[in-house]
């Protein structure tokens, strides 16, 4: 299994908890940019069905579970669009 899947299977098993580090380097993997930002949100931004969309995060340490649970599901679609291949490398 690659290190970006063990990462994603991480807080995918565990979303109560996780820092803000650890969620930005599961999103980095898929393709999201993090966008440095002035003020109580950190903005990441990805592509979807070729539009590119925005996903933002109040700063709150730990991250709050419903974000993280649907950063898990952005990232699950981005991997269904990819294709399996793409996604295992």
């Amino acid at each position: 299994m690659s290190k970006r899947k063990k990462r994603l299977e991480r807080i995918r098993q565990n979303p109560n908890n996780v820092s803000l580090d650890d969620l930005r380097a599961v999103l980095e993997d898929y393709g999201f940019e993090y966008k440095q930002t002035v003020g109580s949100h950190y903005t990441f931004t990805y592509y979807l069905g070729g539009q590119r969309k925005v996903f933002v995060v109040p700063f709150r340490r730990p991250i709050k579970r419903d974000y993280v649970k649907y950063a898990i599901k952005l990232i699950d679609q981005i991997i269904m669009e990819q294709g399996e291949d793409e996604a295992d490398e």
